[in-house]
């Protein structure tokens, strides 16, 4: 029983491996012991015992068992950003229920690095990918940002690609797109709403939807852009802390922020709740709603991405296109949804008195 050989390589009980392949949002004792059941599955490629049996017997043609790989180009493990760890989950999840085999798992931030894109390092990043023409899977999903050059060199090595993402591929190859322009227009359109006419962007400003996004709003509530009010940084928790210091350092700092982000903003609120002393506290939105933004001191208010999903789309395209079944690149568009919580204010609230009791 494949459950019972991870558990041996891994040292977690059968119950607990059953629980974490089968449920994306379980909660571990430690994301150690998640990320070893993890690993030891795809090593040994497992799949559920119905997909396994038919793949033992040879099953017919329909149940042929593919193999895909899965890029994630947002970041490196050192820097990891919980809502692409969401995905990933939920996509293992997806494959080994549609009796697939989870091939390789790369994670690779230069893939969506624009400044890479006038350099011959990407060449080089995708022949370590495929080192020899039989080392290729069934099919490739990319989760987050590529840019035009570095996709167009791994379709050079992969016939089916499907990318899940919030910065369109324009038709390069076959996407489920949740639009970072508009996820970033609905948020600043709330902050607009409350009253915020200085509005600030956090998170990365090169060739980014939500950074388009951003300014498109301003123009559209007649707010005058103000370049002190854009803080260009990496999408990680070190970069919320980083903006929150320099925002407050400014004379006239925004009173309203669109972080691109949630983990940004989760920076950002952390780093707040250390000045709370300093008065500045400004109203904070963000987009993806990971988990943690349930529990951030205030509750963060951000736009919630349908990975479930944008997961299951993606794998519906890519199981289309091996089988033949379109040849065309095709699009499927989700909407974001604003999850309204805690730390987002009025304007006119700003200066108010806190009081506990």
């Amino acid at each position: 029983m494949s459950l019972k050989r991870i558990s041996e390589m891994t040292g977690v009980s059968v119950s607990t491996v059953g629980r974490i392949l089968s449920d994306p949002n379980h909660k571990c004792s430690s994301e150690d012991v998640k990320k070893r059941v993890l690993g030891a599955a795809r090593e040994i490629n497992y799949i559920p015992n119905a997909s396994a049996r038919s793949l033992r017997a040879g099953g017919r043609s329909e149940e042929r068992i593919y193999r895909v790989d899965i890029l994630l180009t947002r970041y490196a493990h050192e820097t990891a950003d919980p809502f692409y760890d969401e995905l990933l989950m939920i996509l293992e999840k997806e494959l080994r229920d549609r009796g697939c085999i989870v091939g390789h798992v790369w994670h690779n931030a230069e893939f969506s690095d624009e400044k890479l894109s006038r350099t011959d390092r990407l060449q080089k990043l995708v022949e370590e990918l495929y080192p020899s023409p039989g080392a290729r899977s069934d099919g490739l999903i990319i989760i987050g940002k590529v840019t035009g050059k570095a996709l167009r060199l791994l379709k050079a090595k992969e016939k089916n690609i499907v990318s899940i993402n919030r910065n369109s591929t324009n038709y390069e190859a076959d996407e489920v797109l949740c639009d970072g322009s508009r996820i970033a227009q609905t948020a600043v359109e709330y902050l607009a709403k409350l009253g915020h006419t200085r509005i600030g962007y956090v998170g990365d400003c090169h060739n980014e939807s939500r950074f388009a996004g951003y300014q498109a709003a301003l123009a559209a509530n007649h707010i005058s852009p103000d370049i002190d009010h854009i803080f260009d940084t990496l999408p990680n928790e070190a970069g919320g802390i980083a903006a929150m210091e320099y925002f407050s350092a400014l004379e006239e700092p925004p009173t309203g922020i669109y972080c691109a982000n949630d983990i940004l903003a989760v920076g950002m609120l952390g780093a707040m709740s250390k000045r709370r002393q300093r008065g500045y506290m400004p109203s904070v939105i963000s987009s993806d709603d990971i988990d943690a933004a349930q529990y951030t001191k205030p509750m963060l208010t951000t736009i919630s991405l349908p990975k479930n999903e944008m997961v299951r789309f993606a794998l519906m395209l890519l199981l289309d296109r091996i089988k033949g079944g379109h040849r065309i690149v095709s699009r499927l568009e989700v909407e974001g949804t604003l999850v309204i919580r805690e730390s987002c204010h009025p304007f006119r609230e700003l200066n108010e008195p806190e009081y506990y009791i």
